[in-house]
């Protein structure tokens, strides 16, 4: 019996969260980036996280539509 999945992940599927652990690294590494002098410019920062919440709203923005009888 083959117990593996025959379709593809839908489109607004999101990759579990990280644990503690690895939040902690990810932390680590950036205090270390910062302290060797290896910065990103906040633009960029900001226009990653801007295109970030634009998705997260047009996907809620869908499902709201979806659950909403016509």
């Amino acid at each position: 019996m083959n117990d593996t999945p025959q379709h593809d992940l839908p489109a607004d599927h999101e990759p579990p969260m990280p644990g503690e652990a690895e939040l902690l690294a990810a932390l680590a590494r950036s205090d270390a980036d910062i302290a060797a002098g290896r910065v990103v410019p906040a633009a960029a920062v900001h226009a990653e996280l801007s295109a970030a919440i634009a998705r997260i709203e047009a996907r809620r923005a869908q499902r709201h539509a979806a659950a909403t009888p016509r």
